[in-house]
């Protein structure tokens, strides 16, 4: 079984796609508004795809590492209609534009380009007394032939907490500027109120400095926009999968992931399909441990949005495939859904 830090990589280039610009709400919004009423509105600049899983990540399997991704892209902020009878608002921020990837050389060193476009969705439920009780993630990238999407659900219980955090505590201050305290190195430069100019590395790229970093980005601030209203967030249904004999299958990304034990009977999973029309099943203990990792988190809290929580521990793994797509859920001992990822 692979050690905890190769399974953070993996997860780490899961949302590599949307890097630093992926997340959520901010983890000081209201003081942050109150004091100069600035939130972000777009990012762009360049990173170099230095390594294996960032090329992987954009479909990029068949080239050489090293190419640029040039980013353009807006940020808005995104709320569900609210219901007059809930106890619950969802809210979050949608990261779209263009990406062109350059310097594409393949293994006949055949120079080419791709540009895409991303699409990416955060949404947070919150419950009467503001905790996080919800995640909902939703990614699509597209460029041509390449396409990919998924959706996650992150069910938090106990709910998650997010404390208002001014960035000067998440950095040590530095001649330079706001440097990290520990992980890949970044560099926050402040020019002025309104942008953020950050030099970042890669997790696995061990020999990048801040000096020379993989990504050089722009993080533009501007004055708070009127939310756009959204559709609700994602439903996730109840199947009986014990006709389903034990496939005893599971692809690489889930099991060098989770911490798997042994396969047992199938019984149940969650699909976001009413009749899902699975081709099989399988189901896996988890080790008793209990893992909680933020990708990239640092990348976030450069640019002052909430890092994604991933909690890997539960009772069971089900692994549910069709032709179109794979999906994986993490159960509690009480049947209750705590992670679900559809990958098309």
């Amino acid at each position: 079984m692979a050690e905890p830090k190769d399974r953070y990589f993996l997860i780490e280039y899961l949302v590599i796609a949307a890097v630093i610009f992926t997340a959520t709400s901010l983890y000081f919004e209201e003081s942050a508004q109150e004091s100069n009423d600035l939130e972000l509105i777009s990012l762009t600049g360049t990173i170099e795809l230095s390594t294996r899983d960032s090329m992987d990540t954009f479909g990029l399997q068949n080239f050489k590492t090293g190419a640029i991704a040039n980013l353009n892209l807006s940020v808005n902020s995104i709320q569900v209609p609210e219901c007059a009878t809930c106890t619950t608002t969802t809210s979050g921020n949608m990261l779209h534009g263009e990406i062109i990837i350059t310097e594409l050389f393949d293994f006949e060193n055949r120079l080419g380009r791709v540009e895409g476009n991303l699409n990416f969705t955060h949404l947070l439920t919150f419950s009467s007394s503001q905790y996080v009780i919800t995640e909902q993630v939703y990614f699509h990238w597209s460029a041509g032939d390449i396409e990919s999407s998924w959706k996650l659900t992150l069910n938090h219980d106990p709910p998650r907490w997010l404390p208002k955090y001014d960035i000067n505590t998440l950095f040590v201050e530095t001649e330079l500027g706001l440097e990290s305290r520990a992980g890949p190195e970044l560099l926050i430069k402040s020019p002025s109120t309104n942008q953020r100019i950050i030099h970042a590395c890669l997790p696995d790229s061990f020999l990048c400095k801040s000096s020379s970093p993989d990504a050089l980005l722009i993080a533009n601030y501007g004055p708070v926009q009127e939310e756009i209203l959204v559709s609700d967030s994602m439903e996730w249904y109840l199947h009986n999968l014990s006709n389903y004999s034990h496939a005893n299958i599971m692809d690489s990304f889930a099991d060098e992931l989770l911490p798997l034990e042994n396969s047992i009977p199938n019984q149940y999973g969650f699909t976001p399909w009413p009749e899902p029309e699975l081709v099989n099943a399988s189901t896996y203990l988890i080790e008793d441990q209990d893992t909680r990792i933020l990708p990239l988190s640092i990348w976030f809290n450069s640019i002052d949005l909430t890092p994604i929580q991933i909690d890997l521990f539960g009772q069971s793994v089900v692994y549910m495939k069709n032709e179109s797509y794979s999906v994986y859920n993490i159960l509690n001992s009480d049947g209750s859904m705590k992670v679900g990822l559809v990958i098309y």
